[in-house]
């Protein structure tokens, strides 16, 4: 896709898609069914946004946020009742031009892509990002451990664009932080948020979970 501006299919949820993350969705309303059935047709995305005001479902006046990501069926499963599964590959973020309510039973756009600004400095944004990926992998190492889990070998995005949205896609934000990163042009800035969020929380982590140890649970379970 190229800088001009072009039309899709919007699907406004109470949820943001961050890009090179994925969003398991079921799909029930008839005109979302239709608006699915298009894009596998045409071969084409269809935007997520994030609702500003309304209801998610049923709602013709729904009011979203200007900037939302690009989402590709990355694989669909059709129920017996028409209903559908699918799950929402997030690809590029966009930025609403134009909201069109009249042109197909769902809610359409005039949009351009957002990106992020080019940096000052790539070597030391790609320097900060692996710092950053490697507190994201000591965070992850210490909420698996808990579980009685372990994964030796984490691998992440490399590029810090990449990487702040895989980070703040896992996280669990409230929604306008998940917005606001969303809508940041910038991905060193995106990034030291994340980092700062990760700090606190493997802080804590570190200080209030206590390691998974099997033998805790033995009196709980029946042998036989």
């Amino acid at each position: 896709m190229n800088e001009s501006i072009w039309t899709i299919p919007l699907f406004p949820l109470e949820t943001v898609l961050f890009p090179y993350t994925a969003l398991p969705l079921h799909i029930f309303e008839p005109r979302y069914r239709e608006m699915v059935m298009h894009c596998l047709e045409t071969d084409s995305p269809f935007g997520v946004v994030l609702i500003r005001e309304g209801r998610e479902v049923g709602d013709p006046e729904v009011q979203v946020h200007e900037v939302g990501t690009l989402a590709r069926i990355g694989r669909l499963r059709r129920q017996p009742d028409g209903r559908l599964h699918l799950l929402a590959i997030g690809e590029e973020r966009f930025q609403i031009v134009r909201v069109l309510r009249h042109e197909a039973p769902y809610l359409k756009a005039h949009v351009r892509l957002w990106r992020d600004y080019e940096p000052f400095d790539w070597d030391a944004d790609q320097q900060y990002a692996d710092a950053v990926a490697q507190r994201f992998r000591e965070f992850l190492q210490i909420a698996l451990e808990a579980g009685g889990l372990r994964v030796d070998d984490i691998e992440l995005p490399h590029s810090p664009t990449a990487l702040s949205f895989a980070i703040a896609g896992t996280l669990q934000l409230e929604m306008p932080l998940r917005q606001y990163l969303l809508e940041l042009q910038d991905a060193r800035e995106r990034l030291r948020l994340v980092d700062q969020i990760l700090e606190t929380l493997t802080s804590v982590l570190a200080s209030e979970i206590q390691p998974y140890n099997p033998d805790h649970w033995r009196e709980y379970v029946n042998p036989n």
